[in-house]
């Protein structure tokens, strides 16, 4: 019986020492991994390796700069819209388009200023016409002074100087600035006016292949006539010494009248019988030539 009590305790005390290793065991564990940190430290880690440059690296960071330039919110267009115009703006633009085709081809003075005249050529089919101080010329646009080698032109603060023998107009208010006037047709080949324009009785015939030249270049006609206005018509002033004008038998201080029926009297109406001629075979021009009317005869043939 003392026996077993000794075995008992002995068994007992066993296992409270095992017990007490265990916790022990257990406490140590639990300390040690206190100890090991959350993460590994910084030098043992290897960096990430930057992607390979291409066109999904790219892609990978948005371009913010182009972005904004780009302007999401008002694209640019690819042209600039243009700023209105004003009035001033759009008649001296009207004005300029009208002065680029003048030239001044000569002056003739006198000794009272208001008796000088100066002879311009309007250019294409207005022709060549003589204008005192004074008188205006299109939209205006009048002749405010005349010199011995050029003449001023005005229109409200728009002002320009054509000078004589020069391809150029000249601004007259600052900034001053000068514009060329476009380069004049390359010259036909010479024309035999004895041959292509012949008076027969009372017609003067018109070869065909000068009529076609005509129709596509007037200027070979109203250049070489200096015109004014006058109250019966429009006045001759000059005509060119072997031109087709004065073989046609238009002498200087006739008054064109009447053209195939239409009445002129200002460059307008000169371009609108040139056009009205431009199909016909026949025409006629009624002439004022020493105060007496007078009808000359063409024929195309």
């Amino acid at each position: 019986m003392q026996y077993e009590k000794t075995k008992l305790i002995i068994i007992g005390i066993s296992t409270i020492t095992g017990v007490v290793a265990a916790v022990i065991v257990l406490i140590a564990v639990n300390a040690s991994f206190l100890k090991v940190p959350d993460n590994p430290p910084a030098k043992a880690m290897s960096a990430p390796k930057a992607p390979a440059p291409g066109p999904l690296a790219a892609l990978a960071e948005p371009d913010y700069k182009a972005i904004t330039e780009r302007n999401l919110f008002r694209a640019k267009l690819q042209v600039e819209i243009p700023k209105p115009k004003s009035e001033k703006e759009i008649e001296e633009e009207a004005l300029t388009a009208i002065v680029k085709t003048m030239a001044l081809k000569g002056v003739m003075l006198s000794p009272r200023k208001r008796d000088n005249y100066a002879v311009i050529d309007l250019g294409g089919p207005k022709g060549v016409w003589v204008y005192e101080a004074g008188d205006v010329i299109e939209r205006g646009l009048t002749v405010k002074e005349i010199r011995k080698d050029s003449v001023r032109i005005e229109k409200a603060e728009f002002a320009i100087v054509l000078k004589l023998f020069s391809s150029a107009y000249e601004r007259s208010q600052a900034p001053r600035m000068t514009a060329e006037r476009p380069s004049a047709k390359p010259a036909a080949g010479k024309i035999n006016v004895e041959k292509d324009i012949k008076r027969e009785g009372a017609v003067t015939r018109i070869s065909k292949s000068l009529a076609e030249r005509l129709k596509s270049d007037n200027t070979m006609i109203m250049s070489s006539v200096a015109v004014k206005p006058s109250p019966e018509g429009v006045k001759v002033v000059a005509v060119d010494k072997g031109s087709i004008a004065q073989k046609m038998g238009i002498a200087p201080d006739d008054t064109l009248q009447v053209v195939n029926g239409h009445k002129i009297g200002s460059g307008e109406d000169m371009s609108t019988v040139y056009d009205s001629l431009k199909n016909a075979t026949d025409f006629e021009i009624t002439v004022l030539r020493g105060g007496k009317p007078e009808t000359l005869r063409y024929q195309i043939r």
